[in-house]
């Protein structure tokens, strides 16, 4: 196999140097060695075809062989494949490409491109009604990359688009019309809102069997697969775009229509010519993914998803982030509702993208926005970070009569809402920087900024590093994307979707412990985590929120809440109000800092707070001559009533 170092010869030596000993991590961690597989070197080549139409049937991939996509190959209806653990996957660059480009009157590009190949990249679909169950473990993950990739770490990370990806396709929702997209065709008028279909992008069925298409809605529940523990890297094939800039490309994953059975959990996403992971429709859920270093976008969902996604970090190189196809902007994150642009929806009928996010962590090396909300998307998007943009941590569109703004106006749709992110710049920009960035032609910067602000929306450094440094494409300088505390998420916040976890922090990291991408995903063994961390839990602790001894890392409850030791009055107007207690023990009292409030009494306390009606005045003289009440009857008395005389009494 040929070694991919991708670095200027003057520096080879200097950078080789930096990062051996990450190399030698990766080798033992990510290749198998370390979980009993044979070296990659020592195993055979297994050549995966589509034969002919009837895929690759039900089978076990196993870590002793790699196995080789030679063209876009499909597990069909029926089939289940199961890759183990420590294997690998990879996918070859795909032979004879073409590319016709058609000049359009109308659209946003002026023209189509079509591309094709003798030979598609290789790439493994799971078709509706297929399932895959590739499970690696946190000590032996499963690869997929490319032909030629010696799987230790020494290929680029600007490597990107050398094979076709993954695919999954279900038959859950989605808001699109149908194939053909002929509306008066379209499948809400026979079937039900939900019941159209799509195709996976840069994928190609050449039997004929329609096997990329997903959605119908026959089944929303339904699993695809289970994926855990998988890293895939340099991948991405782009088939050309419509006259309206949308991509006909494969990104590292895709979901289809997927349902919510199916089990998407520590994932990395590395190097993509195009996104790293995109959802369309469906009711998928995913947590713990790391997407990293692509030219277009980390994440990306539409077409009515309405699942749930929690614990997302994002990481972008500005210099690598260069959308081709065609060219445009590119995000972290881009939130979609439907194809509205591509004249493939109907607004007023379709289902709804509604989904529920929490904890992402969004970093960049200087983009202007992170996030981009447009075309209609919903859902309730909390407690999340951005770090490291040069404007603004989201921009919210407003160029379509059913945009991003529109999703969030109170008297439209109302359905968009985003809620306690924290927001940071580069250096330099801190001052600049806000939460959210109206970008439409309507002038909608003052509301939109007022709303984020009264969903408690901030502008605060929040990481304990967030900078990271590529040369020639190595990382040579990691980062520590956790937060420099905990409990920065006030109970109001906390998610109570059953579908995510009520930990009390932002963003996708727990402060001190080791992020949970670290030890088995690809760029952790380049050394991405840079920072130091205290022992772990051990899987058991207090699960309970609001007991003292709360332990946001557990995974089983051990019985040892408490909830005294951080107990004490927590009212301010209590006598014994405690600013360090978290837990009202009901304690409060008002007897001890009661006593006579009234300055002239006998018994006046000048430390009593409240009157608890015990003063006590001097006793009136029992000589009615006393006028000044002195006890003695003198000229002073005199004085003072002719010091009265021809007063008018009014009573």
């Amino acid at each position: 196999m040929t070694f991919h170092f991708r670095i200027p010869m003057p520096f080879a030596f200097l950078l080789l140097g930096l990062f051996s000993a990450q190399l030698a991590l990766a080798q033992s961690a990510l290749d198998g060695t370390s979980c009993g597989c044979p070296a990659p070197s020592a195993r055979d080549t297994v050549w995966v075809t589509d034969n002919a139409g009837a895929g690759v049937g039900s089978g076990h991939w196993t870590c002793d062989h790699l196995y080789v996509l030679t063209e876009q190959v499909f597990v069909n209806g029926g089939d289940t494949l199961v890759i183990e653990p420590g294997t690998a996957v990879l996918g070859m660059e795909g032979e004879g490409r073409s590319q016709i480009e058609f000049p359009v009157t109308f659209g946003d590009i002026g023209f189509i491109r079509e591309v094709s190949y003798d030979v598609y990249p290789g790439a493994l679909v799971v078709a509706r009604g297929a399932f895959l169950d590739a499970q690696g473990t946190p000590s032996c993950p499963i690869q997929f990359s490319f032909l030629g990739d010696p799987l230790d770490g020494s290929v680029g990370i600007d490597v990107q688009g050398k094979w076709g990806g993954l695919g999954l396709c279900g038959s859950g929702q989605t808001n699109t019309l149908n194939l053909d997209l002929s509306f008066f065709d379209a499948p809400f008028f026979t079937t039900g809102i939900g019941t159209g279909e799509d195709r996976l992008e840069g994928i190609i069925d050449l039997s004929g069997q329609d096997r990329e298409v997903y959605g119908s809605n026959a089944d929303s529940l339904a699993s695809s697969g289970n994926l855990r523990y998988l890293s895939i890297r340099h991948g991405s094939t782009n088939l050309g775009w419509t006259q309206f800039g949308n991509g006909n490309e494969t990104d590292l994953l895709q979901l289809g229509a997927c349902g919510s059975e199916t089990v998407i959990e520590h994932i990395e996403l590395l190097s993509s010519a195009d996104d790293g992971l995109h959802i369309l429709g469906g009711l998928v859920e995913v947590s713990h993914v790391l997407s990293a270093f692509h030219a277009e976008d980390c994440f990306e969902s539409d077409q009515s998803w309405s699942g749930s996604a929690q614990f997302l970090f994002g990481l972008q190189d500005t210099a690598l982030a260069h959308a081709t196809n065609p060219p445009g902007p590119s995000f972290l994150y881009d939130a979609e509702g439907d194809d509205l642009q591509d004249n493939n929806v109907d607004p007023s009928t379709e289902p709804y993208s509604l989904p529920v996010l929490s904890n992402m962590t969004l970093v960049s090396n200087g983009a202007p926005q992170a996030a981009s909300y447009h075309s209609l998307p919903g859902g309730d998007w909390t407690n999340s970070v951005v770090h490291g943009v040069s404007d603004a941590g989201v921009e919210v569109q407003h160029y379509l009569t059913c945009d991003g703004f529109n999703a969030m106006l109170p008297n439209q749709y109302a359905f968009l809402s985003i809620r306690n992110w924290r927001v940071s710049g580069t250096l330099g920009s801190e001052e600049e920087v806000i939460p959210g960035r109206y970008n439409g032609n309507y002038g909608g910067q003052a509301s939109l900024s007022g709303w984020l602000a009264d969903s408690n929306n901030v502008v605060t450094p929040f990481l304990e590093d967030g900078t990271f440094d590529l040369a020639a494409g190595i990382l040579v300088d990691g980062l520590d994307p956790r937060p420099m505390e905990s409990g920065t998420v006030a109970p109001f916040y906390l998610p109570t979707d059953e579908r995510l976890e009520p930990v009390d922090h932002h963003g996708a990291f727990a402060p001190e412990v080791a992020p949970w991408f670290d030890g088995w995903s690809m760029l952790s063994a380049m050394g991405l985590f840079d920072g130091e961390v205290v022992e772990p839990c051990n899987g058991e602790g207090c699960m309970y929120v609001s007991a003292c001894n709360y332990e946001p890392e557990a995974i089983s409850d051990d019985g040892s809440c408490e909830f005294t030791s951080c107990g004490g009055c927590t009212y301010e107007w209590a006598c014994n109000y405690n600013i360090e207690a978290l837990l009202d023990d009901g304690s409060c009292e008002l007897l001890s800092c009661s006593g006579c409030t009234w300055a002239d009494a006998d018994n006046y306390d000048p430390d009593a707070l409240y009157d608890n009606g015990t003063c006590t005045f001097p006793a009136e003289s029992s000589c009615p001559a006393d006028i000044n009440n002195d006890f003695v009857v003198s000229t002073l008395d005199l004085l003072d009533l002719l010091s009265s005389y021809g007063s008018f009494c009014t009573e």
